[in-house]
């Protein structure tokens, strides 16, 4: 065998295991960010925050146990139509909070009320943040261009 046939193999096996490396870190990142997203805003103590009875917690880990399936299984196969994801998910919070009326007196849904208000405040003062930072890049980019 001709020596630079094995120099040549040397590196294929580089290139190679280069290859897998990078590959294994794509999927790694790709998966973090799946479950930072699936986790989104810290989760909220119900039981503690709205003093709840026993059979009320059981009832509540059942009903967001179930709710949360439901908008994963749609973040999981997005038809590509965002706003109508929007709507949809929209419409599954709905019936989860009249579900969650029915089994909270009305103080403690007024203090779930509020909860939910401050947090989708949050996300949105998080996400329009995120969208600043963007445009920031964005800007410094045009500014290299011309």
């Amino acid at each position: 065998m001709p020596s630079n046939y094995l120099d040549n193999r040397g590196g294929i096996h580089m290139k190679l295991r280069n290859f897998s490396l990078i590959l294994l870190l794509f999927c790694v990142s790709i998966t973090s960010a799946q479950r930072m997203m699936r986790q989104g805003a810290e989760s909220i103590d119900w039981v503690k925050k709205l003093d709840l009875t026993d059979e009320q917690a059981k009832q509540m880990a059942e009903i967001q146990e179930y709710f949360r399936s439901e908008m994963m299984s749609m973040m999981d196969n997005p038809s590509g139509d965002r706003m109508g994801m929007m709507y949809a998910m929209q419409d599954i919070q709905k019936e989860r909070d009249k579900k969650i009326k029915k089994i909270l007196n009305k103080q403690q849904y007024k203090k779930y009320d509020k909860e939910l208000k401050a947090q989708q405040k949050e996300r949105r003062r998080r996400m329009q943040e995120r969208g600043r930072g963007e445009q920031r890049r964005g800007q410094g980019q045009r500014k290299g261009i011309n």
